[in-house]
């Protein structure tokens, strides 16, 4: 396995764990979507996969281990090493993850090269490559641009076009098309898919759209109140769920002419 999760408790200072048992087993190639209201301990799940948990966060039990690698064990040096390139994240406001006073382009080619030895206009054509993959417009306009000058979407699409650059073995995603219109919500998850099929990349994805996880996912998981209510594979969930937490998600997806998209 990729990625293996085993008895993760996730804490905020001393207090009791606020994340309880979480048990997660990821293949290469294969999407996980990570469902539940706000609060229900899925952001911290991510977040302690790669290690950037905020404030006093801590992984208080359990172990997770990627590519065969014990992440609490990890210095400092490997994990520079591993993030970006192995292991990227797509987070909810990629705008906000962003420098305001320096340009998206001088932004974008820092970053890749900081995680691979090029020369300035080699970075310079990747990231016009991948800004045009997002489905941005003019994408000099967007790189001599700063992140106020852009809307939410553009710069979550930036974002997205950043984590992607290297094709790592995971991807995790935090709410990436929440900040965009439908239409570039259906682009974006089909360019997403792309790389998963064409890289092999593994995918976990916390998400509100239960629609958007039955389109992509293999996996599902539903947390509420920091617990597991459900794991297992997603068309299982989606057909018969288990609990009354689980119905209730999907009960409160829309009907469109008298069909519910789940």
């Amino acid at each position: 396995m990729l990625l293996e999760i085993k008895n993760l408790d996730i804490s905020y200072g001393g207090n009791a764990p606020t994340v309880q048992d979480v048990n997660i087993s990821l293949a290469a190639g294969e999407v996980l979507a990570i469902v539940g209201e706000s609060g229900s301990g899925k952001t911290s799940v991510i977040r302690a996969i790669l290690g950037v948990l905020p404030g006093m966060g801590r992984i208080s039990r359990g172990e997770i281990t990627f590519a065969g690698k014990d992440l609490s064990q990890l210095s400092d040096a490997a994990w520079r090493q591993l993030r970006g390139r192995e292991m990227a994240m797509i987070f909810q406001d990629s705008g906000s993850m962003m420098n305001p006073v320096q340009t998206i382009g001088h932004q974008f080619r820092e970053y890749l090269q900081t995680h691979r030895a090029m020369q300035a206009a080699e970075a310079d054509e990747i990231a016009r490559e991948l800004l045009g993959r997002m489905h941005l417009p003019d994408p000099d306009s967007v790189m001599a641009a700063y992140t106020f000058e852009l809307s939410g979407g553009m710069r979550q699409r930036v974002g997205i076009a950043m984590a992607i650059a290297f094709q790592p073995q995971l991807l995790l995603a935090d709410e990436p098309t929440s900040a965009l219109d439908v239409t570039t919500q259906a682009q974006i998850v089909r360019e997403l898919m792309q790389v998963v099929r064409a890289s092999g990349t593994a995918l976990v994805m916390v998400t509100h759209n239960i629609g958007v996880a039955a389109c992509m996912a293999d996996k599902m998981m539903v947390m509420a109140g920091g617990k597991v209510m459900e794991y297992g594979p997603a068309a299982s969930i989606l057909a018969n769920p288990q609990t009354e937490y689980t119905k209730t998600l999907l009960a409160a997806v829309p009907e469109i002419g008298g069909v519910r998209y789940v």
